[in-house]
């Protein structure tokens, strides 16, 4: 009997395909040409994704970069499960391994990575698929200390990596600044994965706050100072899709900013601000939730949770609160059972990364 009697529609085959773990597809590449092709196909990729997408928070897992408390390595692993409790390593390839690795963000299945330490000017990006194993070195940047205006001083630098779906691209931007009493540069570029190169856009006089970046529905976050005005406190946030910075306010927290901890993340699929004070047994988290587009947006307190000792850290997928000791023991903490729930990984109180992750097929290449 030929092999085309008992070969499936093609339509079918992609339905029961696109149901499979993505580590098996790949081995499943081998199997027949047409497996291959369709596997790889946009379209495939694309059905895969939706699919694993519409499992819903449960399919998604927390990308998380720790230190081996042994050997000091820095390390990245997956905590899934329910509450979180499950840890699972990740090979990082040995040629993107660097003791500053930094982890920019994370969006369907891409994970962008840098060697930062928020000065080195020329640490190298990268665009990995930890599921897939593919990988690719970004070109060179569009800026650099040559054509800098100030070209002896010593910039920050600050990344974020996001996915913008009304035009299906993936991009990077860098920001560079110096600011200080006798100097002040701003500059940003992007990188954007449909095009393959870096441009450089139109920067706002913003100080970078944290390295850290949040990304939601195709909008970077940054924790910021403005420099055009008194170095007042506020999230500078960039759209992918018309690439345009804008500056967003922060809510009325009844006390000066400055004076408190505060970080971004992700609750409830909106922009959360976490504030805190730090030192004392008295310390509170206030959890401030932002609605609304850009220009329109309002700030909304959800909660007040304390007094605690912990540092609030980040926001799992469902509402958990991810939280790190002194010693950088990372802890879920259950706010309505007022419960921690500790977890054999550490990690630094001051500079995590965090961020959330799906296995998916889509290349880091186009």
């Amino acid at each position: 009997m030929p092999d085309s009697a008992w070969e499936l529609p093609l339509d079918l085959t992609a339905e029961i395909l696109s149901r499979i773990p993505v580590r098996t597809l790949v081995r499943f590449e081998s199997v027949c040409n047409s497996w291959r092709r369709l596997i790889q196909s946009p379209s495939f990729i694309s059905l895969h994704l939706n699919r694993s997408a519409n499992l819903g928070d449960g399919a998604r897992s927390l990308l998380v970069k720790h230190r081996c408390p042994a050997t000091d390595k820095r390390l990245i692993s997956l905590l899934s499960g329910d509450s979180l409790e499950m840890v699972s390593p990740v090979d990082i390839p040995r040629h993107m391994y660097s003791p500053n690795l930094k982890v920019v963000g994370s969006c369907n299945g891409l994970v962008c990575l840098s060697h930062d330490c928020f000065c080195n000017f020329g640490a190298p990006i990268f665009l990995w698929n930890p599921a897939t194993r593919e990988s690719r070195a970004l070109p060179k940047f569009a800026i650099s200390p040559e054509n800098l205006r100030l070209p002896k001083a010593r910039f920050h630098v600050a990344h974020g990596f996001g996915y913008h779906h009304a035009i299906d691209d993936y991009k990077v931007v860098r920001i560079a600044f110096e600011y200080s009493r006798n100097m002040a540069c701003f500059r940003a570029e992007l990188f954007a994965l449909s095009e393959g190169l870096w441009r450089e856009v139109p920067a706002l006089p913003c100080r970078v706050y944290s390295p850290g970046c949040v990304v939601l529905n195709g909008v970077l976050y940054w924790l910021a100072y403005d420099c055009g005005s008194d170095g007042l406190m506020l999230i500078l946030s960039f759209d992918l899709r018309d690439e345009v910075f804008r500056r967003v306010y922060l809510p009325d927290l009844g006390y000066r900013p400055d004076s408190y901890f505060m970080r971004l993340t992700v609750y409830e699929r909106s922009l959360c601000l976490m504030a805190y004070k730090d030192g004392g047994r008295a310390q509170r988290w206030d959890l401030w939730v932002m609605y609304g587009g850009a220009g329109e947006e309002s700030w909304t307190k959800r909660s007040s949770i304390g007094p605690i000792i912990h540092r609030p850290l980040a926001c799992g997928a469902n509402g958990e609160i991810l939280v790190a000791k002194s010693d950088g023991t990372l802890a879920i903490y259950e706010a309505s059972s007022e419960t921690f729930g500790y977890l054999p990984i550490k990690v630094s109180p001051y500079s995590p990364d965090f961020h959330f992750y799906i296995e998916s097929l889509v290349p880091a290449t186009r």
